[in-house]
């Protein structure tokens, strides 16, 4: 009996298919959780928003700070 020769890309070709696949599984789980994922993205975000709100309480805004802001003075003999 003779043995019969694999060629050489059959395991590349095996590898990168069980590759894929994991790819693919991988892909539906993160797809599948986005919901999930949403919220508590939402949830964070709203977190840190009061979190801010009460770090800046005793702060004025700049507008506040400078009701109008002075113009500079002009100077004459300049180039223009």
């Amino acid at each position: 009996m003779t043995r019969r020769r694999v060629h050489p890309f059959t395991w590349l070709v095996f590898w990168l298919g069980i590759t894929v696949t994991a790819l693919v599984l991988a892909l539906v789980w993160v797809v599948s959780n986005r919901d999930v994922s949403e919220v508590q993205l939402n949830r964070a975000h709203l977190a840190g928003m009061e979190l801010g709100q009460t770090m800046c309480l005793g702060f004025r805004s700049e507008l506040e700070r400078s009701a109008s802001p002075q113009p500079a003075p002009r100077k004459s003999g300049g180039l223009l």
